[in-house]
């Protein structure tokens, strides 16, 4: 005689947490371990991983122009491009240029999330000399409203922005024509020394090498030629 199913509270948490080998375990009659049994051992195994699957196939493939929810926001990369002129933007030294990754911005949070924030939502890597801002390990991107040129800082939730990440590249280097973007989700909680509640512990979900090409306000001469 089949025992007793897992509780629904259970069986709904194994749903949402995406886990296959959980919804597996919860979906059979508990014979052996019974109800209070099996809640101890998920609970004793969750924490490190013991439900989840054991191959991971790593982060999925970035499509351009296809919306990407990575908490706290909703991403669409639409295109890499560099230029050396952008109003309302200043370069460390005039040599230099900007890459830009243009994407578009949807906030899914119900309160406004911090610049920083978004910064750490998507990284450029792959890229021979981009410049790393004096007190940083890692080359940070400024976010900029295509709009006005203006830094994004809040984002308001419900609101959608048309932006670029930009990162200063070393004029002295060739411009890239590839590179790789990542798309990074964050989770809301409390570090381990650090209680103040916050958006952290970026992890990458979606990546992908994109071409980058000069920016058309560069390129205007000849783009016209070419009308």
């Amino acid at each position: 005689m089949p025992g007793p199913a897992a509780p629904p509270e259970l069986r709904v948490r194994a749903r949402e947490s995406g886990s296959k080998v959980a919804r597996r375990v919860l979906d059979q009659p508990l014979r052996r371990i019974g109800v209070v049994g099996a809640i101890l051992l998920l609970a004793a195994t969750a924490a490190f991983g013991g439900l989840e699957e054991q191959t991971q196939d790593g982060p999925e493939v970035l499509a351009l122009g296809t919306p990407v929810e990575v908490s706290p926001f909703e991403l669409t990369v639409h295109r890499v491009v560099w230029t050396t002129d952008l109003p309302g933007q200043h370069l460390s030294d005039q040599g230099n240029r900007w890459i830009g990754v243009v994407a578009t911005v949807r906030s899914t949070s119900d309160a406004g999330v911090l610049g920083t924030t978004l910064q750490d939502a998507l990284t450029l890597t792959d890229v021979e000399g981009l410049v790393t801002t004096p007190g940083t390990l890692e080359p940070t991107a400024t976010v900029a409203v295509l709009e006005d040129g203006s830094s994004l800082h809040p984002v308001q939730p419900g609101l959608t922005y048309e932006v670029a990440f930009l990162y200063e590249h070393d004029g002295s280097v060739v411009p890239p024509t590839r590179a790789t973007v990542s798309l990074q989700r964050q989770t809301w909680g409390v570090g381990t020394l650090d209680p103040t509640p916050t958006w952290r512990d970026a992890v990458t979900a979606v990546r992908g090498e994109v071409d980058v090409r000069e920016a058309v306000a560069d390129a205007g001469e000849a783009e016209q030629g070419d009308a």
